[in-house]
């Protein structure tokens, strides 16, 4: 499955490096030089690793909330969760560094760019 996922969103590696963040996307986890982060939980690290196989490209909110939590319910369009668990994931990493990789599109959704 790892290997399909490689191939039809272009990770060419399973571990992807960010701003001096080690994102092992098998391991599940999170490193900056050495330092593992541990406060990530996993629907941060759901979010992350799905904005990286979606890769200089903007989601909405509507998409991450599909993908995440698997539907969306038509009353919660109002709903911040998304943005409180970005917000939750800048804030722990910038303990290391700032995430200058995690961007978010004013009226749009949020993306990650990675130089190619």
């Amino acid at each position: 499955m790892q290997a399909i996922i490689r191939r039809k969103f272009g990770v060419k590696n399973n571990i992807v490096e960010l701003g001096g963040f080690l994102i092992d996307l098998t391991a599940r986890t999170i490193s900056y030089y050495n330092s593992v982060v541990n406060t990530i939980t996993k629907k941060e690290f759901d979010l992350i690793a799905y904005l990286i196989l979606h890769k200089n490209r903007t989601l909405t909110r509507m998409q991450l909330s599909e993908h995440i939590w698997g539907s969306v319910v038509n009353n919660d369009y109002d709903s911040n969760y998304i943005d409180a668990h970005i917000k939750n994931i800048r804030k722990k990493l910038n303990a290391y560094a700032p995430p200058d990789w995690l961007e978010t599109v004013r009226g749009l959704g949020y993306k990650i760019k990675i130089n190619v």
